[in-house]
């Protein structure tokens, strides 16, 4: 009998020393109580966000832009969107559109309504756009604002189309042979008055093209989508070009698909 309470009292001690230890935990690792049956489980908080995409260059934003955020996509011909069902939390957003930079970054969406500005920069390097600068101006110097605008535009829609170089470099300065021989797909080029626009000695009518080509790149497009141009007064009427599809007459210049 007192062997069995020596015996009782040892493993009384042992159990002390272990909790005093550290070693045996009452409770702490218990699994945490089940939801009743029938309780739904929690729903993720969710919330609005409101977005204004800009354009480098350009206050007004008429091209499609691509906004991809959390498994939202959207599209918005003005630069505005909203999305009014997304999670609270960090999220990447994307945002791309023709002929500017991929912007890709991240923003913390809270419970209360979060807004978000960003502006895409354009991709092209300033010797392109001096370089389209002076094919505008070349080309259309004495037309109307709407007149530079559609021959801008004429040039970035065969950067976009399969079937000319993807370049602005490469679609002006490009080439096609007949004949034998190659010829310049726009005369400026040829006869060299692409290069004569100068900054610093013509600054009014460098900021004039560029504001062209800046309405361009951000979406407008009175040429209707053409790829070209010619003047009906200075091309033979048996000329390859009078029988292009046309899309719309601006000034001294038939523009054409």
């Amino acid at each position: 009998m007192f062997n069995r309470r020596i015996v009782s009292l040892c493993i009384l001690a042992a159990c002390i020393l272990a909790l005093a230890s550290g070693c045996v935990s009452l409770g702490t690792n218990l699994p945490p109580d089940n939801p009743e049956p029938g309780q739904p489980p929690d729903t993720p908080s969710l919330s609005t966000l409101r977005g204004v995409i800009g354009l480098e260059g350009t206050d007004t934003v008429a091209r499609p832009i691509t906004v991809h955020i959390g498994s939202h996509q959207i599209v918005t011909t003005d630069g505005h969107f909203a999305i009014s069902d997304l999670e609270t939390g960090k999220h990447e957003i994307q945002v791309s559109a023709e002929h500017y930079q991929n912007y890709k970054g991240s923003i913390a969406v809270t419970s209360a309504p979060t807004a978000i500005e960003i502006t895409l920069q354009i991709k092209y390097n300033k010797e392109d756009l001096d370089l389209l600068a002076g094919l505008v101006y070349a080309e259309a110097a004495g037309e109307s604002h709407l007149g530079q605008v559609a021959v801008a535009a004429s040039v970035l829609n065969r950067v976009t189309s399969p079937k000319y170089p993807n370049t602005l470099r490469g679609v002006i300065m490009q080439t096609v042979q007949i004949g034998g021989v190659d010829y310049y797909q726009y005369s400026p080029v040829l006869d060299g008055r692409v290069w004569e626009l100068d900054p610093n000695s013509q600054p009014e009518a460098y900021a004039a093209s560029l504001e062209a080509i800046y309405s361009a790149l951000g979406g407008q497009d009175p040429s209707q989508g053409a790829t070209g141009f010619y003047n009906p007064s200075k091309v033979s009427p048996t000329s390859w070009v009078t029988t292009q599809p046309p899309t719309v007459k601006i000034g001294n210049h038939q523009f054409f698909l």
